[in-house]
């Protein structure tokens, strides 16, 4: 284990991870703080057998400056989305437990010796009393993190090339909020306000789908409830409004796109209403009782049903025959990761992660265009921060840009959450 401190280790040092594969695991100074405001306080790397630590914010080490920016071979990092939020500019990143996670339908575990390690000598944050060199070298030296020589896989590229990526910017946008009311909701999270009235998300993409989870410091952004005030504190920043595209009747147009139907750009549910022949919002639960619980002979009476139900059971034989369902991404979900499949559950798997997959194409678009990220992503919405000061353009480019695939979009505004 080689700590990098003289101008020659770092000469050294940069001479091997420019030219060759390396495994980076980023130390950050505070776990609990949100990766874009805690800094990062060492890098553990691995190039062929030697092992690394560069320290940037380390009470036992020397504080030093290195660019690693040139180098144009693979790193395998721990936790790819959090080490790009740092301006360490390290290119060709794979994100280890994607890899492993997609692979395998599980996270990479640690041994429980190894996760005390971890906890005890990173939670509490590297430059305090507890940060010291030597435990944490031995923490490194437990991984049996041999990544070097396993291909990249198809099956991760997705993940790791859009997804993981547009997401880290997104995180990067902090939510503001009104702060008493805030704690009032939330008394558990408020050591998790920065400057007193800003949170952060953090999207979890390790699921089956890829579709993410938002939970972090105790709040569970992807189910804020709008008739109980818990949306009411998010507020935008002075001079700005927030401004929400949802997508109209979103998964049916989804299931329509999937199964070659041409649905009317008006409104479906309302379509759907006149073929159930029921009202807007009786009919809206029996479109999701049929999406989600299965066909029944009388729903397959309506064209669209039928060939939905038709596209299920294809689907099934198919999935069944080859052992794996396939996303239009090329992401294999295996069946056997599947707990009790059956067809129905099969194809909402697939329609989870074709949603996803919509959405990280959208968003990539967006930053292609120079064109504002959203603070929040929920599934079937988006949710930016307008200047009341702005004309219309730029909002007309960004729906524009959502409803590329086809899927209308409706816009509402608001000076806080709960009023979009």
């Amino acid at each position: 284990m080689i700590i990098v401190e003289t101008p020659q280790e770092q000469k050294e040092f940069l001479d091997k991870f420019n030219t060759h594969p390396s495994i980076v695991v980023p130390i950050h100074n505070d776990l609990d703080a949100h990766p874009f405001i805690t800094d990062i306080s060492f890098l553990y790397v691995r190039i062929e057998s030697d092992s690394y630590i560069i320290s940037f914010n380390h009470v036992d080490c020397k504080q030093i400056e290195i660019d690693l920016s040139q180098s144009t071979t693979n790193k395998w990092v721990w936790n790819k989305k959090s080490l790009l939020q740092t301006n360490l500019g390290i290119q060709n990143l794979f994100d280890i437990q994607s890899y492993y996670f997609y692979e395998n339908n599980r996270l990479y575990n640690l041994e429980p010796k190894e996760e005390q390690f971890l906890s005890h000598y990173t939670r509490k944050g590297l430059y305090e009393n507890l940060g010291k060199t030597t435990p944490i070298m031995k923490w490194v030296e437990y991984l049996d993190l041999q990544f070097l020589d396993i291909p990249f896989s198809f099956n991760t590229s997705f993940v790791n090339n859009k997804l993981i990526p547009i997401l880290s910017e997104v995180e990067k946008i902090p939510l503001r909020v009104e702060t008493q009311k805030f704690i009032d909701r939330w008394p558990q999270s408020q050591k998790y306000l920065y400057n007193e009235e800003y949170v952060y998300t953090y999207y979890n993409t390790y699921t089956m789908t890829s579709r993410p989870s938002n939970r972090y410091g105790g709040i569970n952004f992807n189910a804020l409830n709008k008739k109980d005030g818990s949306r009411n504190c998010f507020i935008p920043r002075d001079g700005k409004i927030y401004l929400q595209f949802d997508y109209d009747a979103y998964h049916v147009r989804i299931i329509g796109k999937l199964i070659g139907y041409d649905l009317p750009t008006t409104s479906v549910h309302q379509w759907l209403a006149d073929q159930y022949g029921m009202d807007y919002d009786e009919s809206k639960g029996r479109t999701f009782r049929i999406l989600y619980g299965g066909v029944s002979e009388e729903d397959k009476e309506i064209d669209f049903f039928n060939k939905v139900d038709e596209f299920i059971q294809k689907l099934w034989v198919d999935i069944e025959q080859k052992g794996y369902l396939k996303t239009g991404q090329g992401r294999i979900i295996k069946l056997e990761w599947i707990e009790n499949p059956n067809p129905q559950k099969v194809f909402n798997y697939l329609l989870q992660a074709t949603e996803t997959e919509f959405n990280i194409e959208v968003l990539n678009e967006l930053k292609l265009n120079n064109l504002p990220l959203p603070l929040l992503i929920t599934y079937d919405s988006f949710m930016f921060e307008y200047g009341t000061d702005m004309n219309t353009d730029e909002a007309k480019t960004i729906k524009r840009i959502l409803e590329k695939f086809g899927f209308p979009v409706k816009a509402s505004w608001g000076m806080d959450y709960g009023e979009v």
